[in-house]
């Protein structure tokens, strides 16, 4: 690299100290802030040690980056490394760019930043594929050694031939390798009339190659030009990946202006004020709670899940179904559950939306239940939803276990066969097998031998949201050790007003009947059924009457809605005469 001003010790250690807090602060934010980004990436693919997946994998151009990519993101089933990971990359990625800035001084050096800033912003989306940062990563290492070779003639014929090689390994970003020589031989000042000749000679083979895929290659046409693999959606043009391309170049013609040591503090300034005041916009905590809940439903952590609700009120109907899956399987559903806000039967068991993620924590919920078919369509769904078309190693896992309770052995067997590839299933995967070998040994496994026994099995109905009180029902009958199905049924008759049905089904439980929140129901549904309280159940306590008396009081009076929730907030009479109206 050629230095227009060569760097002393005490400046090489500022910029050591620059690329490691960069490098630190980026890990912290993946692992402390944005850690269930990170699950989430893990749990929307599944890669498999096979020939046929690698194969697959690299018969599209970028497909061996995307190979990489997905090598990289099954380490992401631990946050820590997953941070680690992305970390790396991006420092990987201002190293790179930084030896790519012939002109380079201490003053420009906060710029090699920027491209790294922008792909950090790209990560903030959970859509986003870390294919893209690993192939920026080779095209600007590839750039760098191509830069070595001193005769331009020789290096502009070798950087046109390596154009598809790179093309087809990496995908589109390559198109950065010739731009960055073309830019590095024009600061180097060498002829005119090579770059000129090159740079013609580059374009036309960077229009000529996605052009050519698409002659083997089932892909639009705009896809092979922006990215294949760089996005899970994809319709979705990747701006922030191109904004970080571009800005390779432009930092180093950059360079070649700031030079006076003097100058580092606006460089500085630059690269920090471009990433605080963008990643607010770029960064997306409503959704990071949600893949929260739902990383907590997946590992079955409902006193986090609790707790998270308690510092945070739930606000959506996910949040709020995987708060009231963790009541119900910690037995506080029927004396907490209005504690936290209740968005109607919607936040109990939300209706089925046709993508990717949402229909995940609402299958989680019918498992628990033991509707297991349920489950297992909403599992299969979500799964075929996803917009880049892989697989999900936690899906696949979901289907393998809800066909081995149904007894579909060889249908379990098949999803099984595809977690043995993996490195975070395979354990998992051997053991199961030989539960499929020798179907006996699946009663002597808690969760199957339960769900076996709580599953729906005399009933073969078309599944109807309308219907929810009456399957409910039916699981409860058919087995009642089945708490959960009872707890839910009078959960679903609560949060619709529907007193009446609630006062019906009510009347089966053996024991819990006088639970906080049931008691409140009654007090409620006798009030409006009944022109006093004589006859009144006998395990209405004397404070549930006693407040129910100045709900109504306080209510007659017109007191306002914040008032009235301050004090009754966590009942269920708030609920019935000001939410889901």
């Amino acid at each position: 690299m050629i230095l227009l001003f060569p760097m002393n010790r005490r400046q090489k250690t500022i910029c050591s100290a620059q690329s490691i807090t960069v490098i630190l602060l980026v890990f912290a934010f993946f692992n402390f802030i944005y850690p269930y980004h990170v699950h989430y990436q893990e749990q929307m693919q599944l890669f498999r040690f096979s020939a046929d997946y690698f194969r697959d994998s690299v018969a599209v151009p970028g497909g061996f980056g995307d190979w990489l990519g997905g090598f990289l993101v099954q380490f992401f089933y631990y946050a820590p490394v997953g941070a680690m990971i992305l970390a790396a990359l991006l420092g990987l990625i201002q190293l790179l760019t930084w030896k790519n800035m012939e002109k380079g001084s201490f003053a420009s050096y906060p710029l090699s930043f920027l491209p790294a800033m922008a792909m950090f912003l790209f990560f903030c989306d959970e859509n986003a594929l870390v294919t893209a940062a690993i192939a920026l990563a080779a095209s600007l290492a590839a750039a760098f050694m191509l830069m070595k070779v001193r005769r331009t003639g020789l290096r502009s014929v070798v950087t046109i031939l390596l154009m598809p090689v790179m093309y087809m390994l990496f995908g589109s970003i390559s198109v950065l390798v010739p731009v960055i020589v073309a830019v590095n031989s024009f600061i180097r000042k060498e002829s005119r009339k090579t770059i000129l000749i090159f740079c013609a000679a580059a374009l036309a083979v960077a229009v000529a190659l996605p052009l050519a895929a698409r002659g083997f290659c089932h892909y639009p046409l705009d896809r092979l030009v922006f990215g294949v693999h760089y996005h899970r959606y994809h319709n979705a043009i990747p701006l922030m990946v191109w904004i970080a391309v571009l800005l390779v170049p432009a930092v180093m013609l950059l360079a070649t202006v700031v030079r006076r040591d003097r100058m580092v503090l606006a460089s500085l300034a630059l690269a920090i004020l471009s990433v605080a005041c963008l990643a607010p916009v770029f960064t997306d905590m409503e959704k990071e709670r949600l893949f929260g809940y739902d990383f907590m439903t997946r590992m079955s952590q409902w006193n986090k899940i609790l707790e998270t609700s308690h510092r945070r009120a739930p606000d959506s109907p996910i949040a709020v179904e995987c708060t009231n899956l963790a009541l119900a399987k910690t037995k506080h559903m029927s004396s907490d559950m209005f504690t936290f806000f209740q968005n109607g039967p919607a936040g109990l068991i939300p209706e089925f939306t046709r993508d990717h993620f949402s229909p995940i924590p609402t299958g989680m919920v019918y498992y628990h239940l033991g509707m297991i078919n349920t489950a297992q369509t909403f599992f299969f769904e979500a799964q075929e939803g996803i917009p880049d078309f892989q697989k999900s190693a936690r899906l696949t896992q979901a289907l393998a276990k809800t066909n081995l309770i149904n007894g579909d052995y060889e249908v379990a067997r098949k999803y099984v066969g595809a977690l043995k590839q993996t490195v975070f299933y395979r354990k998992w995967a051997k053991e199961t097998e030989k539960l499929l070998d020798d179907p006996e040994q699946i009663e002597k496994v808690p969760e199957y031998a339960w769900m076996r026994s709580v599953r729906m099995k005399e009933h073969d109905f078309m599944f109807s949201q309308e219907e929810m009180d009456s399957m409910l029902g039916l699981l409860y009958v058919e087995n009642n050790a089945n708490v959960m199905a009872m707890d839910y049924l009078l959960a679903w008759c609560l949060l619709r007003k529907d007193l009446p049905r609630f006062f019906e089904c009510h009347k089966l439980l053996q024991q819990g009947y006088d639970a906080r929140h049931y008691q409140e129901a009654v007090v409620l549904y006798w009030a409006l059924t009944h022109d006093g309280p004589e006859g009144m159940p006998d395990f209405i306590t004397r404070n549930t009457a006693s407040g129910f008396a100045r709900f109504i009081s306080a209510l007659q009076s017109g007191r306002d809605e914040a008032s009235m929730m301050k004090e009754f907030g966590n009942t269920y009479w708030f609920y019935y005469y000001y939410r889901f109206k």
